[in-house]
């Protein structure tokens, strides 16, 4: 028996937005996705930033978006899945304890009690950069990494007695301004349909988890236009997700100091790409590469060196970027000596997320390469249907 549902994917990036409409398909037990139209457009490559200016041109882009997909294709999406990279929202992983002194059940009530606190004081009182974007915010989404029991993990945890509970949480908070802002534009759209949100870096950790497998320990880099999000992955589950502020674009503002203009930056990139450039164009722009590299990874040190995490950093990394950059972050991570250090080994295991290697169960109907990001929601929304 055969089953299908039309579903939407939206992937809202630092500064761009992607998106889809897709069909998941249930047939014999196994799904399979199809990538009905997918679309996406630059938001905004700009000199100077502002946040008023960085939200307006994300939703305008993002209602230009949706005015394609929905003219390009006729089905009538049940569900919407908003994908979101930084600076969107805020990640915690925080970890409960409830311990007494005698034996007590722990029961699923229980559980949920905590939990609900425990957001309920992280919403009063957000901390982190995105607090410009406005000070109060939105549950977008929550993670149960580990629940322990007198100190020992478990995957059944409800009916024992113990006497000391352990909960590892994961939250991604919205700041209210920008989930509303965001939803009124798709509920325009789209009706009273169910939106949820994930992010971009959670999204290609179920996708790669439940297509092929991850390492049990490793992170995961995405690396977005304007920002780069980093999950840290121990025991299979996301316990950190944290940023720096530089993505892909600050290769373009690099070169443009040298041609003047970020358009003719950019144009120049892709002939570089293509070898399409003269040997003396060729090495102003290994020369902005180079810099680019030393800044991207001078954020990414920074933000391994923090310590917060509470791992030694792992050898696997996963790296979720645009194609024509893959080159640049197999170098700059594999043989970086302060990661090599840092993860006690003589070389990083990098591996690039390739949908179309990562799960046979995709495709476009179009016959296009799947566009990562929507791709990664479209995966990740397939296991909740």
């Amino acid at each position: 028996m055969s089953k299908s549902t039309a579903v939407a994917v939206f992937d809202i990036s630092s500064s761009s937005v992607g998106g889809a409409h897709a069909l998941v398909e249930h047939v014999d037990g196994k799904n399979s996705v199809t990538i009905l139209v997918q679309e996406r457009r630059d938001s905004g490559l700009e000199e100077e930033i502002t946040i008023e200016r960085f939200v307006e041109d994300t939703a305008k882009t993002l209602e230009t978006v949706i005015q394609h997909v929905r003219t390009a294709d006729v089905h009538h999406p049940s569900m919407i899945q908003v994908v979101l990279g930084s600076p969107w929202y805020n990640s915690y992983t925080r970890t409960i304890t409830y311990n007494r002194a005698t034996a007590f059940s722990c029961t699923q009530r229980l559980v949920d009690s905590l939990i609900e606190k425990e957001i309920a004081f992280l919403l009063k009182q957000p901390d982190g950069d995105n607090q410009k974007l406005g000070d109060t915010f939105a549950l977008a989404e929550q993670q149960l990494s580990h629940v322990l029991l007198n100190g020992y993990e478990t995957a059944d945890p409800y009916g024992k007695k113990v006497q000391s509970l352990e909960i590892v949480l994961h939250v991604t908070l919205i700041p209210k301004v920008v989930a509303e802002r965001f939803t009124s534009i798709l509920r325009r759209s789209y009706g009273d349909r169910k939106i949820q949100v994930t992010t971009g870096s959670y999204a290609a950790f179920v996708a790669l988890r439940d297509n092929g497998g991850i390492a049990k320990d490793c992170v995961i880099v995405d690396v977005g236009e304007e920002v780069t999000d980093v999950a840290f992955v121990k025991n299979s589950a996301v316990i950190s997700q944290q940023s720096f502020p530089v993505g892909t674009y600050e290769l373009y503002r690099t070169l443009s100091n040298v041609t003047g203009s970020l358009m003719e930056a950019r144009t120049l990139v892709e002939a570089y790409r293509l070898k399409k450039l003269s040997p003396n164009n060729g090495r102003v722009i290994e020369k902005a590469l180079q810099s680019f590299s030393a800044t991207w990874q001078k954020g990414f040190h920074a933000l391994v060196d923090q310590g917060n995490t509470s791992v030694r950093f792992p050898s696997d990394c996963y790296v979720v970027s645009d194609h024509r950059f893959e080159n640049v972050f197999s170098q700059t991570i594999s043989t970086d000596p302060f990661l090599l250090h840092s993860a006690a080994v003589s070389e990083i295991d990098v591996h690039f997320v390739d949908i179309l290697n990562l799960s046979s169960s995709i495709k476009v109907i179009s016959m296009e390469q799947p566009d990562t990001g929507l791709a990664l929601g479209a995966l990740f929304i397939e296991r909740l249907i």
